[in-house]
C-alpha cells in the first residue's frame, strides 16, 4: 500500500490537457518493462501506480484517446489527443476494474512511495540500481501484478 496523503490526489497528462482526480489511497506501484509500455510511454519502463477506476474521476476525458495495443486480456491505453503522452491504462471489469497511472502525472508534492517491483524484466533496455524483486516472463510478471492488486482489493 502506498503512503498516506491528502486525498484526493491530483495529476495530470504532460501539458495539462487530461487531468485526474485519485479519490481514495492507491493500490500499488510499480515498473513494468515490456515492450509495449516502453513504445507507450517512450521511455525504458513504465513507472505506475495502481487505484481502483470508481475511484479514479476523468477530467475531460474527452481529450483522451483509448486504444489496445493487442488483443484481450490486455488493456485500453489512454494518451492525450493535444500532447500525446500517457493520461492513463484501463484494466478488468466490475470491481475489479483498474487504473494504471504513470507516476510521473501525479502533482509533485503527491507523496508517492517506491515502487515494490519490476516485471517482465527480461526486456529492460536499462538495469535497475536498487534491489527490488524482478519478475521476468509473462507469467512470472502478470502474476506479481495480480498478487499485488488482488492482495490491494
Amino acid at each position: 500500500m502506498l503512503a498516506d496523503t491528502s486525498l484526493p490526489l491530483r495529476g495530470a497528462c504532460q501539458c495539462g490537457a487530461c487531468s485526474f482526480e485519485v479519490q481514495a489511497s492507491l493500490k500499488a506501484r510499480f515498473r513494468c518493462h515490456c515492450l509495449i509500455c516502453q513504445a507507450f510511454n517512450d521511455k525504458p519502463f513504465a513507472d505506475v501506480v495502481v487505484a481502483r477506476a470508481r475511484h479514479v474521476v476523468l477530467k475531460n476525458a474527452g481529450n483522451i484517446s483509448f486504444r489496445k495495443y493487442r488483443p484481450p486480456p490486455n488493456f485500453n491505453r489512454g494518451l492525450c489527443r493535444a500532447c500525446g503522452k500517457p493520461v492513463v491504462e484501463v484494466a478488468g471489469i466490475g470491481p475489479f476494474k483498474v487504473m494504471f497511472i504513470p507516476a510521473s502525472n501525479f502533482e509533485a508534492d503527491a507523496r508517492l512511495t517506491p515502487p515494490r517491483f519490476d516485471i517482465f524484466y527480461h526486456r529492460r533496455v536499462q538495469d535497475m540500481p536498487d534491489s527490488l524483486p524482478r519478475y521476468s516472463g509473462y507469467l512470472a510478471s502478470e502474476l506479481a501484478v495480480g498478487r499485488l492488486i488482488m492482495g490491494g482489493l
